[in-house]
This record gives structure tokens, sequence and C-alpha cells, in this order.
């Protein structure tokens, strides 16, 4: 495994219990990832998707997961530290319809439902870029107006997640809100140097291994001829994917979709064209360029487990945004700590 892209489980330093985090729409866990590696410590996840339950009970069975609608979701726990979670963002994103009235588009009242009941020290909320677009606006300004009600501070920016370690350029809507202190965004860590698709998956290539999510996607002989002959960042205009180029971050990983050569839409995972190979990428491949560790391993069918990593948040940009959180929220453990000395 990649120095870059391990991911074990790390403790908090002894003196320090690890702060509690209720994970809201968890998917398949990347963003649980990015804050385990941080300290903390997932003690409830939600999600609606029965294949990403199956894959988080497999990888973390000590979790306790709510597979159902989040409406339905009313916990009442105490001492919960921070609220996570990306609501789906098909009815924002730039690459789907955009329908104004999907209903999917409103999911993000339930999570600030539940950042109300919970009262958590920090919240994050993670969704698609297009969010800051104008015609969207509305929801992003009910957001910042549901923190500020609730007594939030917050910021937020869009992150690239390649500038963060990731081999993938993914531009990602980032919300951090704080009860006590000022919250902020991380800085970039890979700005200067970004990790390439060589970098992530060179190693890997023909070890195929089913239950491993890596085994190649079979095309159509004329098809595969085509893409042999695609050189680095080019399009097959006939299916509007493009070959990945090894020496730089991949293109932005999706969850399903795709177009066919008469314009129609394809169901199933379509990952874009291997940098060296006339395929498409495996499920695994994919999931290096998401960042997961190698030891994550996916449930369901073949195109379950690429909707999986396609919504995922990347492992590493998680990191960055857990350290982050977790940072602001001891440095104000530590004011308050040091206030109560200074008036005892």
């Amino acid at each position: 495994m990649s120095d870059w892209q391990s991911n074990r489980k790390q403790s908090a330093p002894a003196a320090e219990e690890p702060l509690r985090v209720v994970s809201l729409f968890t998917g398949c866990g990347g963003l649980d990832l990015g804050f385990e590696a941080a300290g903390c410590e997932t003690i409830a996840a939600v999600d609606n998707d029965f294949e990403a339950c199956k894959t988080l009970r497999h990888n973390r069975p000590e979790w306790n997961v709510f597979e159902g609608d989040i409406c339905d979701y009313n916990p009442s726990m105490r001492g919960v530290d921070i609220v996570i979670g990306g609501p789906p963002c098909q009815g924002f994103s730039s690459a789907g319809k955009g329908d104004p009235n999907d209903p999917r588009n409103f999911l993000w009242k339930e999570y600030m439902r539940v950042v109300e009941r919970l009262k958590p020290r920090a919240m994050v909320l993670e969704n698609v870029s297009a969010l800051t677009h104008k015609k969207n606006g509305d929801h992003l300004t009910g957001i910042m107006s549901g923190l500020e009600a609730q007594g939030y501070q917050f910021a937020y920016g869009v992150l690239n997640a390649a500038d963060f370690g990731v081999p993938q350029a993914r531009r990602r809507l980032v919300v951090i809100g704080l009860r006590e202190g000022k919250p902020s965004l991380p800085e970039p860590t890979h700005a200067r140097k970004h990790v390439t698709v060589r970098d992530a998956i060179a190693d890997i290539d023909g070890e195929f291994d089913e239950d491993w999510s890596h085994t190649p996607p079979k095309h159509a002989a004329h098809v595969a001829e085509r893409w042999s002959e695609l050189g680095p960042g080019e399009t097959d205009p006939n299916y509007r994917r493009a070959r990945l180029d090894p020496d730089k971050p991949a293109t932005t990983i999706r969850a399903g979709g795709g177009y066919g050569p008469k314009g129609n839409h394809l169901a199933g995972f379509h990952p874009p064209i291997h940098p060296f190979q006339p395929r498409q990428l495996t499920v695994r491949e994919a999931a290096r360029l998401q960042s997961f560790p190698d030891t994550w391993i996916l449930k369901g069918s073949k195109t379950a487990q690429g909707r999986q990593i396609g919504n995922a948040v990347p492992v590493k940009l998680a990191e960055a945004i857990a350290h982050q959180v977790v940072g602001l929220l001891r440095a104000a453990e530590g004011r308050i700590a040091a206030n109560e000395e200074a008036t005892a």
C-alpha cells in the first residue's frame, strides 16, 4: 500500500477521549474514515442505502448503523461533539439534471434538524460546489440561516481534493460550524505537488480479484480498439468518456451514469478510461483515486459498489477537514481550561 494512501485507525492521545461523531448520509464511510484517522469515534451512522450499510457493517461492526430514512431518525444521545454529513447532491450537481424541485434538494433541512436536536460542539456539511451557484443559492442561504439561528459561527468554501493529497480533481463545498471559537477551513497540503493517477493505481494493474472489487469491465472489441488509440486526457466522442492522464490527478469519479453513442443515458457504473489499458477503471482503482484504504471492503453489486465510491467524500480530504475541526475544538477546550484555572 502506498504511503499516501494508507489510512490506519489511529487513537487520540492518551490524555484525551476521542471526540464523538454522529454521521448523517454516511454512504460507504469516506467522511467517517477521515475523522477516524484524526482520532474521532463514530457513535452513529445513518443511511438509507442498504448496500452502503452492508459495507459499513462489514468494515466497522462496532458502529451503530441506522438503516432507513433520515426523516425517521430521532436520536437522543448526549455529549455529541461533531455531526458530519453530505446530503444527497444530485439535484444540485452540475453533472446531473439540476432539477430545482428534486426532493433530495431539501434533505439538508433534515441534517439541520438533527443538528438542532443533538446540539453538537461542531458540525461539518459537505456537498457539491454547485451548491454555491445562484440557482441553488436559496438552499445555501437556508443552511447559513439555520446555523446562525442555532448559535453557530461558520466558515465555508470550495476545496479541491487534489490539494489535500487525493489523486483526483474533485471540488466540494465544505461548511464548518462551531458553537465556541472562530471556524476556518483547512489549508492545502499538496497544492504544489499533486498525487497522480500513476502514483495511485500503477502498482495494482493486472492483479485482479473479485473479492477486492478489482475485476476488469468487459467491452465490445470495437470499443476497446477505439479506446486503445486515445492519448492521455483525450475523450471518446461516442461515449463522452476520457482516458486518464497518468501524470495528473484523475478527473472526478462519479457515482454512475454516462452516455452511449446515441446520446442515451447509461445505467451502471461508468468511470473514466484507464490510463494504459483500453477499458474503464475497476471499482478498486476508483476507490484508490478516492483515497480509500485497500483494507476497506465494498459490499453489494458492482454497480452498487461504484455508486458508493462515486458518492463518497475522498478520505484524504475528509482527514484534512477532520484534523482542522479537531484542532479547533481542542483549542477551545484549552481556552476554557485556562480561564477556569485563572478564576480558580
